[in-house]
C-alpha cells in the first residue's frame, strides 16, 4: 500500500523557475546594478532586446527597476528559464572572473540543468543535494536574506527523483500551457452568460480540426519540397546505405514530434571525453515517408566555458560535410548558437546532455 506522503507532488515551474529563481536574479541584478554598479538595466535591456535567442520561442520582458525592488521580476516561467540559460551571454563580459557572487548563478543555473534533464542517473541525486545545498548557503551568504519555503522544497528533490524519475516529466509546464488557450478564450468572448460551456464548444472545435486534417497521425511535416539531382541523391544513398527505391526530397524545413528543423539549425551529434561535437544543418531532406535527413557541417568544440555556461566552438568546416538521421541525434532539440564581440562562438545546450 502506498502512504499519502509517498505521493508527494514537486514542480519545477512554481518551485524552481517562478520561485527560488525569482528571489536570486533579484539580488544578482541589485547587486551588479546599484552595489557594484558593473553595468545597469538599460545595458541589459538593449541587450536582451537585440540578442540571438535562436529556436527560443519566449524572449525575456525589458526589466524595470521598481519591479526588482518590490522582488517581482515580472516574468514567465518560461521567459524565466530563457534569461537564466542565456544570462552569462548576456552580460558575462561585465563580470569579472573572480566574483564570487557569480557563483550564485553557475549553482544555480547548474541546479536547472539537472532539473529540466529528461534523463539522469543516480549520481545525479547526490549532485542534485549538493548543489541545492550549496545554492542556499551562497544565497544566505551574500543576500543577507532568510530561504523561502521553495528554497526548502528544493532540498526534497532528490529523493523525488529517486522514487519517480526526471521530474520534469510530471512539471505544470504543459497544463499551464493547456490552460491558457482557454483563458485567451475566455477574455475573447462576449458571452457572460454561460461561459463554461462557450469554452467547452471551442475547445472540441479544436479537436474536431486536429481528427479531420489527421494532425495526430503525422509525425513528420515539411515545407515546400523540391527534387534534388541524381549525383547529390547517389552520395547521401552511398553515406547513409539507403535504399533506391525509397525517394529522397529536398524540403525547405522539417517538423518531427512538434520541433521543427530548418536551415542553419544548431544540433547535437555526439559527445567525446565530455566534449560534445555540434554541427549546423546546411540542407533537409526526406527518405521516404517519414524519415529525415540533415547534411550537416561539424564545429571543432574548444571547451566548456563555466564563466558564461556555454561551449566554446570555432567557425563550421565548410568542406566537412556529414549525414545523419534525425531519429538517431543524441538530442532531438535544437541548441543556440551566439557570436560574441571579440568573434569568439558559444552554443548554448537547451537540453542538458
Amino acid at each position: 500500500m502506498w502512504s499519502m506522503y509517498d505521493q508527494v507532488g514537486v514542480d519545477v515551474m512554481h518551485d524552481m523557475l517562478e520561485g527560488c529563481s525569482k528571489y536570486i536574479m533579484k539580488f544578482i541584478l541589485l547587486y551588479y546594478t546599484k552595489e557594484l554598479k558593473l553595468f545597469t538595466l538599460q545595458v541589459l535591456n538593449d541587450r536582451i532586446y537585440g540578442f540571438d535567442f535562436g529556436p527560443e520561442n519566449n524572449k525575456p520582458c525589458s526589466l524595470t527597476l521598481d519591479n526588482i525592488n518590490q522582488g517581482n521580476i515580472r516574468q514567465s516561467a518560461s521567459e524565466m528559464l530563457t534569461l537564466i540559460r542565456y544570462f552569462g551571454l548576456l552580460v558575462g563580459d561585465f563580470i569579472p572572473p573572480e566574483e564570487p557572487v557569480w557563483e550564485l548563478y553557475i549553482v544555480m543555473r547548474r541546479v536547472i540543468d539537472i532539473l529540466i534533464s529528461t534523463s539522469l542517473t543516480i549520481d545525479s541525486c547526490s549532485m542534485l543535494q549538493t548543489l541545492v545545498a550549496e545554492m542556499n548557503e551562497l544565497y544566505l551568504k551574500y543576500s543577507n536574506s532568510h530561504l523561502k519555503p521553495k528554497f526548502h522544497f528544493l532540498t526534497h528533490y532528490h529523493s523525488m527523483i529517486r522514487k519517480f524519475g526526471p521530474v520534469i516529466n510530471f512539471w505544470s509546464m504543459r497544463y499551464e500551457a493547456k490552460h491558457r488557450i482557454s483563458k485567451i478564450s475566455a477574455r475573447s468572448s462576449f458571452n457572460r452568460r454561460n461561459i463554461c460551456m462557450t469554452l467547452a464548444i471551442r475547445h472540441q472545435l479544436q479537436l474536431n480540426e486536429m481528427f479531420t486534417k489527421g494532425k495526430l497521425n503525422k509525425s513528420v511535416i515539411v515545407g515546400p519540397q523540391k527534387e534534388i539531382d541524381s549525383i547529390k541523391a547517389s552520395l547521401i544513398q552511398n553515406e547513409l546505405n539507403l535504399d533506391n527505391i525509397e525517394t529522397l526530397i529536398r524540403v525547405k524545413w522539417a517538423e518531427v514530434k512538434g520541433t521543427r528543423y530548418k536551415l542553419k539549425t544548431i544540433l547535437t551529434l555526439d559527445i567525446m571525453k565530455d566534449n560534445p561535437t555540434f554541427v549546423i544543418v546546411k540542407d533537409i531532406f526526406l527518405y521516404g515517408p517519414n524519415r529525415v535527413v540533415f547534411e550537416c557541417s561539424k564545429f571543432t568544440t574548444i571547451g566548456f566555458d563555466e564563466h558564461v555556461f556555454c561551449y566554446e566552438v570555432t567557425s563550421p568546416e565548410i568542406n566537412d560535410l556529414c549525414y545523419i538521421f534525425q531519429d538517431l541525434l543524441i538530442s532531438p532539440i535544437p541548441n543556440t548558437i551566439n557570436i560574441v564581440s571579440n568573434g569568439m562562438y558559444f552554443i548554448t545546450v537547451r537540453s542538458p546532455l
